[in-house]
């Protein structure tokens, strides 16, 4: 055969080849039938084989060796609706098909950035809960913090601390507020010495989502998260927005809030300034404070740039600055000290933190991530505690880093995450009267592996594997190095349509710290430094079920969601803090086991313009030990929260909340009684202006009605147990402002 035969037949081949590999071939762009937008992320698979692909930045996706004869080709996206098309294979021939997915009716398409996946709830085999609408409102109601925010979601508890200071922790499940692990934007920047203040500090205003995970959640973030991670999530410049805040309440607080976002080009920001007030309030006349003298102001910006289409840098700045002092009225008015008025409690705080996020999407859809944080936490405390006028004293500063790379991969049935953390954690304390300092440092870096697979339509598991090595150290000793390996395990079964089921559990860890809710009463007087040589790790096991049925009954007015989950928190050799012989404070493991289990039930109704909910949790904390066993004061068994909702858009919000709490068991061994607290908050839009009228806890339900607030050694709130409000009722009005 001469050279132009053979020419001919390798044409004649590539022909054939190529149009056998066409007829095997699918190609198809994924957009949305309303906006015509192409959808990113969109998975399509051929319906009972392992066969699929993710579509790409230009919403298009591709098919090879689709098996012959009929096939059904299932296409999926994050907030729409699945949808199947029968095709018969080869194609006669092969053109780019344009498919439209339907966005999905359901209220629970939110997408969790907790556990990196970056998925919707309803596909997410570990139980999260994520607020978005209920930002707004708790806005409304405390412009200042997020406690009432936090609030929101069952089984979780705001717990005050100190009476004075009214510093507080998050409580989850019955665990004491050290077991939580508070996030911003994926990044733990508080805790430690900043611990009992960190909700009082952080404005809701700037913020778009907040997501909680109950349980050990250590395996996703390191040590803390014993009882469960909370991730609050800032808005990012998608569209524009200036929005003004006004707030002034009856009991003297005052708020001047702003928030900025903008997205020009390839370049976006965002900036909080946030200013807080609020005047010595005495609910109860009898001298004292029962909300703090506060000067608060919060600032801010963020800078972003998206180079192109799959790159996204932020660069952040946060400050904090904040004054208190509570106390004896007279002193707080600058008043002399006398013997029947001596007792103050005086607290300054300083926080800066820089934040700095690169993310870059891969072609084929993987995304490589890099996150740091750099945090310094400056903080003065001072007690005239007696009337022979001795003071307690305590500061330092806290250093902390937190610095990631992850990277995700991304295909049609896995999702895999895999990276390495480092974590330090470095407290100083300026001397001041006590012959041994507390200082305290932790270095941590961990190895962590997420996988979600996809097994059926109907089923998928989620496993993940942390180990961290962590180096503890203070002034009594140094601990080397301590491995603690975190495994868990999550899978969701969707049974039917409506109803699925969420089984997960895990392990956490968490390393003894100085900084705890015990101590924070005492001003850290006598307290001695923790000795990391002789005091292990808390070590905690959780389980949890959890079933769910939402049903819209196929109309977009009404929709109904149930769900009940049960958990059993168990933690190894927990860590007390025991008075010795000398009248000093050491940290110790107990050589029992801390129990926490009970479980949530959740009802969730809308109806039109109604939302009506109603949360119970059944909680069981006590700690055994030596057969004996002792209920964790301040949790109460029994607890029922809820609110009901009006929303006309545009028009009217107008919310009624309310929350019952049966008695607790005090430190002192004695049992509160019961509570029951309620209050509405009315809203109403007028163009770009709203006008908010928010009355709280309006039945007057707090603490010094039902006994006094004073307690020993001195006969001041310092070492007051607190279980009921301590401000009672009271209202507060303002305006909003879209600029």
């Amino acid at each position: 055969m001469n050279n132009k035969g053979l020419q001919f037949l390798f044409i004649l081949v590539c022909l054939f080849a190529s149009n056998g590999i066409a007829q095997g071939t699918y190609q198809a762009k994924v957009i949305d039938s309303e906006t015509k937008e192409v959808i990113v992320g969109a998975k399509v698979l051929v319906k009972g084989t392992q066969t699929g692909s993710i579509s790409d930045t230009l919403g298009q996706v591709s098919l090879s060796q689709v098996p012959e004869g009929e096939q059904v080709l299932v296409f999926s996206a994050v907030g729409y609706q699945d949808k199947e098309i029968e095709m018969t294979f080869p194609l006669e021939e092969n053109v780019l098909m344009i498919v439209k997915l339907e966005p999905d009716a359901e209220l629970d398409v939110v997408i969790v950035e907790a556990t990196r996946s970056n998925r919707s709830i309803a596909d997410l085999p570990t139980r999260t809960e994520v607020l978005t609408e209920e930002i707004d409102e708790a806005a409304s109601m405390e412009p200042g913090k997020i406690s009432h925010l936090i609030t929101h979601s069952t089984g979780i508890q705001v717990q005050t601390t100190a009476a004075t200071s009214n510093g507080a922790v998050v409580r989850i499940q019955g665990l004491n507020g050290r077991y939580t692990q508070i996030l911003k934007d994926g990044f733990p920047l508080y805790g430690g010495f900043s611990g009992s203040l960190d909700v009082l500090q952080i404005p809701p205003l700037d913020l778009r989502q907040v997501e909680y995970i109950k349980g050990s959640a250590s395996t996703l973030y390191g040590g803390g998260a014993i009882g469960g991670l909370v991730n609050l999530l800032s808005k990012k410049p998608i569209s524009d927005e200036v929005l003004l805040h006004l707030n002034a309440s009856h009991i003297g607080s005052r708020d001047l809030n702003f928030f900025a976002g903008k997205r020009f080009g390839k370049w976006g920001f965002t900036n909080l300034a946030s200013f807080h007030l609020h005047e010595p309030y005495d609910a109860d006349d009898n001298g004292y404070t029962d909300i703090p003298s506060v000067f608060k102001m919060n600032f801010n910006p963020r800078l972003f740039f998206y180079p192109d289409d799959r790159t996204e840098l932020y660069a952040g700045l946060m400050v904090t600055i904040e004054n208190r002092m509570g106390g004896d009225l007279s002193l707080i008015n600058k008043n002399a000290p006398t013997l029947s008025n001596f007792y103050y409690d005086k607290q300054e705080s300083k926080r800066f933190t820089t934040q700095f996020k690169a993310t870059r999407e891969t072609k084929k859809g993987n995304i490589l991530s890099f996150k740091n944080s750099v945090s310094t936490f400056d903080r003065y405390i001072e007690i005239r505690e007696d009337q022979l006028g001795n003071m307690i004293r305590f500061a330092g500063t806290q250093r902390n880093s937190f610095t990631e790379f992850n990277y995700n991969i991304k295909e049609a049935k896995h999702n895999l995450i895999f990276g390495l953390n480092i974590y330090t954690d470095e407290f100083r304390e300026r001397e001041m009267d006590t012959s041994m300092l507390r200082n305290q440092q932790f270095f941590t870096y961990g190895l962590f592996a997420n996988h979600l697979w996809d097994i059926h339509e109907k089923f998928s598991v989620e496993t993940g594997l942390r180990t961290d090595f962590a180096l503890a150290s203070s002034a009594l000793s140094l601990r080397g190095i301590q491995p603690f390996v975190l495994p868990r395990i999550s899978a969701l079964w969707k049974v039917v349509k409506p109803f699925s089921i969420r089984l997960g559990g895990g392990m956490g860890y968490r390393l003894p710290t100085v900084f705890t809710e015990e101590a924070e009463p005492l001003g850290f007087k006598n307290v001695n430094p923790v000795d990391f040589e002789n005091v292990d790790a808390e070590r905690s096991y959780n389980g949890n079920i959890d079933f769910k049925y939402t049903s819209n009954f196929g109309t977009k007015n009404v929709l109904l969601t149930f769900d009940q989950l049960f958990f059993y928190n168990v933690i190894d050799n927990p860590i007390l803090l025991n008075i010795d012989s000398t009248g000093g404070y050491t940290y110790a493991n107990s050589p029992g086991m801390l129990h926490a289990r009970g479980f949530e039930s959740q009802i969730k109704l809308t109806l039109w313009w109604f939302t009506w909910f109603v949360g119970y949790t059944y909680t069981d904390a006590y700690i055994e030990e030596a057969g004996l066993t002792r209920v964790i004061p301040l949790t109460p068994v029994h607890s029922i929260k809820g609110d009901l909702l009006f929303v006309i858009e545009g028009k009217w919000r107008i919310g009624w909340d309310y929350e019952y709490k049966s008695r607790q068991k005090l430190t002192d061994g004695s049992y509160t009684r019961d509570l029951f607290t309620t209050g509405i908050i009315v809203e109403r839009t007028l163009q770009n202006f709203v006008i908010f009228l928010n009355a709280e806890n309006f039945t007057d339900v707090r603490q010094s009605r039902y006994g006094s607030t004073l307690s020993g050694p001195n006969n001041t709130p310092q070492y007051t147990d607190v279980w009921a409000p301590l401000d009672g009722f009271f209202f507060n009005a303002g305006l909003k402002i879209k600029l």
